[in-house]
């Protein structure tokens, strides 16, 4: 089976959405700040509160950097008529294997800055749990779903023939 990796405006996603959660979280840091300069806190509690707020939030905006380039190098996925696989995780690796014959769904979803950069997300469902493809390019996952459906159909067909 080929593994795939995923499109480099996977890469633009996944750097857009660390860089909101990073702006709300500086947001935060700004406030807090803003709050005792207003109420004129003692200078000694200011630093307190500067060095203590302001070390994880530098921290994290490093974070917010690297984390997307190191997810998206070592994610990989790749499907066959039998299974569809999933390699995944940084710090916790994680291989996922998906049996064909126990998808009962098939969901392509799209958020507002996926749409821009035409990615959709797939997320296959089995009895036992659900499962997202991160992020694909949505010709892929339109390709993806249509050849997982032609699976499906004829596994469908051959559970038929076996119950005559």
């Amino acid at each position: 089976m080929k593994m795939n990796k995923l499109d480099k405006s996977v890469l633009k996603l996944w750097y857009i959405r660390a860089a909101i959660g990073a702006l709300a979280l500086l947001g935060v840091a700004v406030g807090v700040l803003v709050i005792l300069l207003a109420t004129e806190a003692p200078s000694n509690v200011m630093l307190a509160v500067s060095l203590s707020a302001g070390i994880p939030v530098i921290l994290l905006l490093c974070i917010t950097l690297i984390m997307p380039a190191l997810r998206y190098k070592m994610y990989s996925w790749g499907y066959d008529d039998k299974r569809i696989v999933v390699k995944q995780g940084v710090i916790f690796r994680q291989r996922v294997v998906i049996p064909v014959c126990q998808i009962q769904d098939l969901h392509r979803t799209q958020g507002p800055i996926m749409m821009m950069l035409k990615l959709s997300g797939v997320t296959i469902s089995t009895a036992g749990s659900n499962f997202d493809i991160s992020t694909l390019t949505t010709n892929e996952a339109d390709r993806l779903i249509d050849a997982l459906e032609q699976n499906l159909e004829i596994r469908v067909e051959e559970l038929k023939d076996e119950e005559i």
